[in-house]
């Protein structure tokens, strides 16, 4: 059980499936293929809110426009990131208890020029992790990613008439569909060792409480520097101190 786990590979393309320099008998076709990944929140009575997020390097998640959309209630709803850059984009989203959700991330098909480029090829893998990190529930989660796409005719868009689909089951990281997500709890004082995860949450102070669990000093403005000016003996205060400010950031990034 952890916070978060790594889901599947991902594979967007506007692209044609065989290259024209060697498209020599005149078969080849576009394909426009998106990610889909179907979430069920198995828990009866608490939702869930969920960070995913999808990383890619080359090329990355900036060199071609790209759509998200989550769908609960039957409609697709559209998403923009939480936080993006080059090679990582997070969404946020919350299915309700006993309830499945479709996550969908696409290429921006809405702009013609991407599919006349026929030029969109991304890949990576994706992570799913909990939104709210501290606490002491655990959530019970089915994860079935896929890839679909649709063929375009071959002299689109004067033939629009000769569409073809395909879909197919990603493998899972883990091996399987089911996963538990665990909030963080901390330990009883004083600690003397932190966990990775929670270093990579805020490492300039987790490594100041790692490395100074019987005294420490704080100054709550400067605390993501690691500034010290404020002499205190309580670990507890310091650790309330980052969930309020991590809890702080990521009510911003849910309200964007």
């Amino acid at each position: 059980m952890a916070v978060s786990t790594v889901v599947s590979t991902f594979e967007l393309l506007v692209k044609p499936l065989v290259q024209p320099a060697a498209d020599i008998l005149g078969a080849g076709r576009t394909i426009i293929q998106g990610y889909f990944l179907t979430i069920s929140n198995l828990n009866s009575s608490n939702p869930v809110r969920l960070r995913v997020n999808f990383t890619a390097q080359s090329p990355n998640l900036n060199s071609q426009p790209l759509l998200a959309f989550f769908d609960v209630g039957g409609s697709n709803i559209p998403l923009i990131p939480g936080f993006s850059n080059a090679t990582n984009q997070t969404y946020f989203i919350s299915i309700p208890p006993r309830d499945t959700g479709l996550f969908l991330l696409q290429p921006n098909v809405t702009d013609r020029n991407v599919v006349a480029a026929a030029d969109t090829e991304i890949r990576g893998f994706v992570t799913l992790s909990l939104a709210n990190l501290f606490g002491s529930n655990s959530f019970d989660l089915l994860l079935t990613p896929q890839q679909r796409g649709t063929f375009l005719p071959q002299n689109f868009p004067a033939d629009n008439v000769d569409f073809d689909q395909l879909a197919y089951a990603l493998p899972t990281a883990t091996g399987g569909s089911k996963v538990t997500l665990t909030q963080f709890q901390f330990p009883i004082f004083p600690i003397r060792q932190l966990s990775p995860e929670i270093l990579d949450l805020d490492p300039g102070l987790a490594e100041i409480i790692r490395e100074n669990p019987d005294r420490l000093t704080l100054n709550p403005p400067n605390l993501g520097n690691g500034v010290i000016s404020e002499t205190t003996d309580s670990l507890q205060q310091v650790l309330s101190t980052m969930v309020e400010r991590i809890s702080d950031l990521e009510t911003q990034a849910t309200n964007r």
